[in-house]
């Protein structure tokens, strides 16, 4: 039976950056096993294959690690901030920009974002962080719509700050209330019998 000396159970011997992608890992690991009442900094120093004082000596406290590995994971996610998708298509360019936060969602973000947003009271500016960088859909999407009404696809009229929500709000809330993002199956029937509707157009 190994023990403690054992030197299979020695923590591994990372430093610099290494240790610290190892950390971040570990901890929206731990969140997505525990949740976030239950995350600790034994769990994460343990499951990162490091000792806790290390985690100590940076962070005062779990929610404070977590935060930053949030920070540190929305550094590495495509912004909605880029080219807009020109396919020619209205439909074709919102499945595109409604598709992007929706794939963000169902990666390891995830998890991590739905438990800031839970206590976004403490948080408001990560919370903006989190909002522009992966839900700030709704300004492209008015974007695309003011381009799809210059196509003549839809009467300009027919644009709305409700109709640019709609689509992004529905997937916010598909996530907060089954704990998953939508299938991308499911985003585009969202597309078709919301959003398309509500600008007049009838998908065929």
């Amino acid at each position: 039976m190994a023990t403690t000396d054992d030197p299979t159970n020695a923590p591994r011997r990372r430093r610099g950056d290494a240790l610290l992608q190892a950390i971040y890992d570990s901890v929206l690991a731990e969140l997505a096993e525990v949740g976030l009442g239950r995350l600790t900094m034994e769990g994460i120093a343990a499951r990162a294959g490091t000792g806790k004082m290390p985690l100590y000596r940076r962070w005062a406290s779990p929610h404070d690690l977590l935060l930053e590995a949030v920070r540190n994971l929305l550094a590495t996610v495509a912004p909605n901030d880029g080219a807009l998708p020109d396919t020619g298509s209205l439909r074709e360019d919102l499945m595109i920009l409604l598709n992007h936060p929706r794939d963000v969602m169902a990666g390891p973000v995830g998890p991590a974002i739905s438990a800031v947003i839970s206590e976004r009271h403490r948080y408001p500016a990560l919370i903006g962080a989190i909002s522009n960088r992966i839900f700030g859909t709704h300004t492209r999407i008015e974007a695309v719509l003011r381009r799809a009404a210059e196509r003549g696809e839809i009467d300009a009229e027919r644009i709305t700050p409700h109709v640019c929500l709609a689509g992004p709000a529905l997937l916010i809330l598909c996530y907060l209330v089954e704990g998953k993002p939508p299938a991308r199956t499911e985003m585009n029937a969202i597309i078709d019998s919301v959003v398309l509707p509500a600008l007049g157009v009838v998908p065929d």
